[in-house]
């Protein structure tokens, strides 16, 4: 590639692409991967994000969410929901609302859903009302 003069869209892209490889080179030795995330540039600066991955602690650190959410079902699980199967991949504790991402296994596509909805397709049973019964 020539000298770079003006840092635009596709100067970023490129200076992605190669940054990412040489970066990827030195995580492979510690087990961890990398990826862009994203550029902002203005003709003459920029600035380059990139996520670095711990893809063998992914899952535990998912299921510690699913506790901390009082899921009762962690990363791999399958459901159905509206006639369509779906695999847990994630938590996002951020997200208040829908913090469990689930894939469907048809299509791939992702989806967010509730811990509660999840736990209806799952059909857990509510501790509290069935246990005071027992007693």
């Amino acid at each position: 590639m020539a000298k770079i003069t003006n840092l635009g869209r596709t100067e970023c892209k490129a200076l992605s692409d190669e940054l990412e490889l040489v970066i990827q080179r030195t995580l492979n030795k510690y087990g961890l991967d990398v990826s862009c995330q994203g550029a902002s540039y203005s003709g003459h600066s920029a600035t380059l994000k990139f996520k670095i991955d711990a893809p063998d602690q992914a899952e535990a650190v998912a299921n510690s969410y699913a506790g901390l959410l009082g899921a009762k079902f962690e990363v791999g699980q399958v459901f159905t929901s509206n006639g369509l199967d779906f695999k847990v991949t994630g938590f996002n504790p951020k997200r208040h609302k829908y913090p469990v991402t689930a894939d469907s296994i048809k299509s791939g596509k992702h989806y967010k859903f509730s811990v509660e909805d999840i736990h209806k397709h799952l059909a857990i049973p509510k501790v509290g009302v069935f246990e005071k019964n027992l007693r």
